[in-house]
């Protein structure tokens, strides 16, 4: 280690940083083995055989907030997983911090990139940012050596490029996830305080293209976010598998398992107090036997739970309006809204995750004891990543309708689940969702995910017509397949890094 921070001892900043050690996963053959992913396998193997000679030799770093929870967490294991089959260098770093003013802060960056929230930054928030950021930039470096490649996703770690390149001469990309499609003055504010943070990479990688700042101009690559058709989350799940569970996690519960035993943390439910319990308070969940929708996200006031929530509630009371036969009245008299999400003490970089479940709960408590019995609100466990991944799936496929009501979403990963699921979907017009979802080719794109109205005519709709349903699932995977896997992805980050290296 050489440069500024030559003298200070490691064991002063190591608590600051922590490199994540992956478990196993797919192989390259295994991905091959499926018809359907097979020609993308081909395309990335081609691309590796051009790039890879030209970034042997380095060590790409990618660095961001958490471990678990949110979709840059889910997608980086499968990533570097890949990568290093093929022979590269790729690490995972998380940064840490206990000063909680700097996550409210990179959340306040996060909703204002967005468009939404503060105008002002106070040069208390520059010096909490600044200061974290040199304490892990600091513990970073002892991994981090010269011409390594750095990737750093999101705001939260951003601050800590300037720090490392005064020490190590490294090549460093800021991996955006988030954006608005169209810029107001919030936005405008944020991105005046993030210009000089970030004008110390040497490239950017964004998502959409309407998500570049002006200042930025042709120095940026767009890489949509994608899945891992194979992830715990994602791998195709037979019917005694899916059933089984939803068994292990308590959501069906009529008898014990058939093979495993059940997950030692149970999912649990917002009962008519708003505390936490049984799942099947106040009555039994019955997923598989009655039609359901769903919406799995983090609780943050972006992914619009509360106005879903309140659709639903006019779809229910307003059944009469939107009977057309006596089948479909009883679908709309049967369904369920499942909204789930994790257990927000378990995203430590989201503080605001308690505060919107808290508000949603408040919302819930008012409802009139028939219609909670038609809700229901889900913490699901995040003590094993493993467990909670195969809960999302197993809830997603048991689903009729998916919906992501997000207000603004970066990209939104769980409406290319549920596309890849063959599950129909109700997206807003957030620019990442009108990104992947084709209006009545493989779901409905609503106008505004505000309104209401519009949004229990949208469920409407999808129960009334399952034919259409079964055509739009099917319309979807095949959009999953062409455009938004983790090879489609890596292909682009393979040609950015042999880039970067000559």
């Amino acid at each position: 280690m050489s440069g500024i921070f030559a003298s200070l001892k490691i064991k002063w900043y190591v608590q600051h940083m922590h490199k994540v050690q992956l478990d196993g996963g797919p192989k390259i053959k295994d991905y091959k083995s499926y018809a359907s992913l097979s020609s993308s396998v081909e395309d990335f193997l081609e691309d590796c055989k051009k790039f890879l000679p030209k970034i042997k030799g380095n060590t790409i770093w990618m660095i961001n907030s958490t471990e678990t929870g949110g979709g840059v967490a889910e997608m980086l294991p499968s990533q570097l997983r890949i990568l290093r089959e093929q022979g590269v260098k790729v690490e995972w770093l998380v940064m840490e911090t206990k000063d909680e003013h700097f996550f409210e802060l990179t959340k306040r960056i996060h909703n204002a990139i967005h468009g939404s929230g503060s105008l002002e930054y106070t040069e208390h928030d520059k010096s909490v940012y600044d200061r974290v950021s040199s304490v892990n930039a600091k513990a970073a470096l002892q991994y981090i050596k010269d011409g390594d490649m750095v990737v750093a996703h999101d705001p939260q770690p951003a601050g800590m490029i300037q720090y490392l390149k005064k020490s190590a001469d490294i090549k460093a990309v800021w991996r955006c996830h988030i954006g608005i499609e169209h810029h107001n003055d919030v936005s405008d504010a944020v991105w005046q305080f993030m210009k000089p943070i970030i004008s110390h990479f040497d490239h950017f990688v964004f998502s959409i293209p309407r998500y570049v700042p002006k200042f930025i101009k042709d120095n940026f690559t767009i890489i949509p976010a994608a899945i891992d058709p194979l992830s715990h989350k994602n791998r195709t799940l037979q019917l005694h598998k899916c059933i089984g569970i939803l068994h292990q996690s308590r959501i069906l519960n009529n008898k014990e398992p058939v093979i495993y035993d059940f997950y030692k943390y149970p999912v649990r439910r917002v009962t008519a107090d708003g505390s936490f319990g049984d799942i099947n308070d106040p009555e039994e969940l019955d997923v598989i036997y009655r039609p359901s929708i769903l919406q799995v996200s983090r609780w943050d006031k972006l992914k619009g739970f509360k106005p879903l929530m309140e659709a639903f509630v006019k779809l229910k009371e307003k059944k009469e309006e939107f009977k057309t036969d006596e089948i479909h009245r009883k679908r709309i008299q049967k369904v369920r809204l499942i909204l789930a999400g994790p257990d927000p003490e378990f995203v430590t970089d989201d503080p605001q995750g308690k505060e919107v479940l808290d508000e949603l709960k408040e919302v819930y408590k008012k409802l009139e004891r028939d219609i909670q019995k038609d809700i229901a609100i889900l913490l699901l466990p995040m003590n094993d990543p493993k467990q909670n991944a195969l809960i999302v799936n197993a809830l997603q496929r048991s689903s009729s309708v998916i919906v992501q009501n997000s207000i603004q979403e970066g990209f939104g990963l769980t409406a290319t689940e549920a596309m890849w699921k063959q599950i129909p979907i109700i997206v807003s017009n957030a620019a990442g969702l009108k990104f992947q979802v084709e209006h009545k080719i493989n779901g409905i794109i609503i106008d505004d995910a505000t309104d209401t109205d519009l949004l229990a005519k949208s469920m409407n709709k999808m129960l009334s017509n399952p034919k259409t349903r079964e055509k739009w699932g099917f319309n979807g995977q095949i959009r999953v397949i062409e455009n938004f896997t983790v090879f489609s992805q890596l292909k682009k980050w393979l040609e950015l890094f042999a880039r970067l290296s000559s």
